[in-house]
């Protein structure tokens, strides 16, 4: 057998990669090469607590804190471009990542940096960039949007779950070009019969002349031949990009048959586009299921106690009974219940519980018909100021007290919430008005024997916190005067 020297090596592939260049039409990519081989996998240990990072020269995947149930390998790998579908044109770089079908808690982001003056110099506009997830099965496109950084030349957009992903431009016409429709992604994945279903889309108007007028949903339930409803899609609330609309198809109307669909979209100058462009002659369909009859929601990590001040941002996931694993989706209410918190969204998708008051408390949440509620104890916060008591009430400012008399003082801590905590801090004195006893003697002040009356301070010092108070010590020597022999009652005379 002969074995090829490595220059002849190179030499075949420098060959295969023309070929591949003479061969290539409907995709681009930016070189032959990366057209015929798939690069190493990048693989890295991202893990629930603290996420991770893939990096590779043009490309970088983060995984934040919380988007992951476990400690979990990550991989990417460059793959060959697919071909372009309508108007959507795959350019540079394509990323399969794994492992397949990993669902993110809270979305990961995905950046992609791309060579400008080939782009530009190829006729396409850097605006038109965006991430698009691609399914090799069906061959279509869903559009995960694209916030375009044209001074360093990177796209970054945010993504749900791990599948191949590929940065993309779009073929405008010339004059009006209708909005360019980016799929439909589901909140759940699968629809699951008796529960609403999220359908969200990236509605994309290019023109500088237009803008996006409607939006609509048209959607059945899968084999049944019957007429299509429709809902507006409205724009997504906390979308930093402004290009997504969403719609929620009724718990009512969804059944483990699935949904049959297709998305309208109109701009201001009454130009508009259907995917499919044949809808509803052509539709896409999803696949649905029933409810899991053992868990089917819950938030996805469990959390025991917070401390007032500390907010934790959860995921409600929901379960299809044919489902291996569990699908994140915008919970329909939020509550802490007891008044002991608030919640807010920071994300369409996740849910902000933030600890305010002290005491026993449940984390609760709805999706649909179904709600899921998590006991916690919320425990003071960081410490915001102390008081020193006497008596059970606030030390008065200024204290006053006689010499050599003893007052035993106490401290209690508070945190920005006004919640009570025990605090044992340092007690001083200064200018020689007495001093405090030992640790046997906490907070036992002794006041000195002076004369005449004396101010000073008396300070609490707990780690980088303190509180003075002023404090004015009364003599209690008596003054006796000897006037014709006669002596004061109070006096003794030796």
């Amino acid at each position: 057998m002969i074995r090829p020297n490595r220059q002849s090596y190179l030499t075949l592939l420098a060959v295969l990669a023309l070929l591949a260049v003479g061969c290539r039409t409907k995709s681009d990519g930016d070189s032959a090469l990366s057209q015929l081989l798939m690069l190493s996998a990048a693989q890295v240990r991202a893990t629930a607590t603290g996420g991770g990072t893939i990096q590779e020269p043009t490309m970088s995947l983060t995984v934040p804190q919380g988007a992951l149930e476990e400690d979990t390998d990550i991989s990417a790998s460059r793959i060959s471009l697919p071909d372009g579908k309508d108007s959507i044109v795959p350019v540079q770089a394509a990323y399969k990542f794994g492992p397949e079908g990993l669902q993110f808690n809270k979305p990961a982001t995905l950046k992609i940096c791309y060579d400008a003056v080939n782009l530009i110099a190829k006729g396409y506009q850097e605006k038109t960039l965006q991430v698009q997830y691609y399914d090799p099965e069906t061959e279509e496109y869903v559009s995960m949007g694209g916030d375009v950084d044209m001074v360093n030349h990177c796209v970054s957009a945010p993504i749900y779950h791990f599948s191949s992903y590929i940065l993309t431009a779009q073929l405008l016409s010339i004059g009006n070009t209708a909005p360019t429709i980016g799929g439909a992604s589901f909140f759940p994945a699968t629809p699951i019969a008796g529960l609403p279903v999220t359908v969200r889309s990236s509605i994309t108007d290019w023109d500088a002349g237009s803008a996006i007028a409607t939006v609509r949903l048209f959607y059945r339930t899968a084999g049944s031949g019957g007429v299509f409803k429709s809902l507006a899609m409205l724009p997504e609330q906390n979308d930093p990009t402004g290009q997504f609309y969403t719609a929620k198809v009724p718990a009512a109307d969804v059944a483990a048959a699935g949904l049959e669909y297709y998305i309208q979209a109109y701009d201001s100058l009454n130009s508009g586009r259907t995917l499919p462009a044949t809808a509803p002659a052509a539709f896409n369909t999803i696949a649905g299921d029933t409810q899991d009859g053992t868990t089917p929601i819950r938030f996805q990590t469990t959390v025991t106690q917070m401390s007032a001040g500390f907010s934790r941002d959860l995921t409600v996931q929901v379960k299809g009974a044919s489902s291996a694993t569990f699908f994140p989706v915008p919970a329909d209410t939020l509550t802490f219940a007891g008044g002991k918190g608030t919640t807010s969204r920071p994300t369409w998708l996740s849910a902000r519980y933030s600890a305010q008051v002290i005491g026993s408390s449940f984390l609760q949440a709805s999706y649909g018909s179904l709600n899921v509620s998590a006991p916690i104890s919320v425990y003071p916060g960081l410490l915001n100021r102390i008081d020193v008591l006497y008596n059970d009430a606030v030390l008065p400012n200024p204290l006053n007290v006689d010499g050599n008399s003893i007052t035993q003082l106490d401290a209690a801590g508070y945190d920005a919430y006004n919640n009570f905590m025990f605090v044992q801090p340092v007690f001083s004195a200064t200018g020689g008005i007495g001093t405090f006893g030992d640790t046997a003697n906490y907070g036992k002040f002794t006041a000195a024997n002076v004369f005449p009356d004396t101010s000073g301070t008396i300070t609490a010092t707990l780690g980088g916190y303190s509180i003075s108070y002023n404090v004015l010590v009364h003599t209690t020597w008596v003054l006796c005067q000897f006037d014709f022999g006669l002596f004061d009652d109070a006096c003794v005379f030796n």
